[in-house]
């Protein structure tokens, strides 16, 4: 067995980063000090993560809660997490037909739309249906295509991490496929 080591610093800002957005999608406009109390992360390190948070337009301050008592001092500052920063994107790729669904960062789903296909299509053709499935899609949704923060697919075969289609049999001319 090899010797562990310590992790790569960016994957560990990602991780850090997951857990402070999940703990921000819960909890109704938490303080820094809720935050650093619900992640278990320490003080320095959930300002950093929220202020890159901030910086990429997924965080936001929010106003006091109305019905908070008034102290003494400046309030401390609460934060929530923008759904509506952005979108996401799904696509199934199969045999008889082709999907997608889309969906706000906070999962709750805008809209979806899928056309048939021929079972003997070639890549080309099934691909082209992907293309005007998403199209439409976003159309009829009013969302444009460069607020998609994410996109997934999901074909049959393997496919390597770099998106190529390694083995495809279930669909004609999808081995290989970039």
């Amino acid at each position: 067995m090899g010797r562990l080591t310590g992790g790569d610093p960016s994957l560990l800002r990602r991780i850090n980063s997951a857990v402070v957005l999940h703990a921000l999608r819960g909890a109704h406009s938490p303080t820094l000090t809720d935050l650093t109390r619900i992640t278990g992360l320490s003080r320095p390190t959930v300002e950093g993560v929220v202020e890159g948070l901030f910086e990429a337009g997924l965080v936001v301050e929010a106003a006091p809660d109305e019905g908070e008592a008034r102290r003494q001092g400046r309030p401390a500052r609460r934060f929530r997490f923008r759904a509506e920063a952005g979108h996401l994107l799904g696509i199934e790729i199969g045999p008889h037909r082709v999907s997608a669904l889309l969906s706000g960062l906070d999962g709750r789903i805008i809209g979806a739309g899928s056309r048939e296909v021929s079972e003997t299509a070639c890549a080309d053709d099934r691909l082209d249906r992907v293309r005007a499935v998403v199209a439409d899609l976003l159309r009829r949704t009013g969302v444009a295509r460069s607020s998609l923060r994410a996109v997934g697919v999901g074909s049959p075969g393997i496919v390597e991490a770099d998106g190529t289609v390694r083995l495809g049999t279930a669909l004609p001319d999808w081995t290989g496929l970039a």
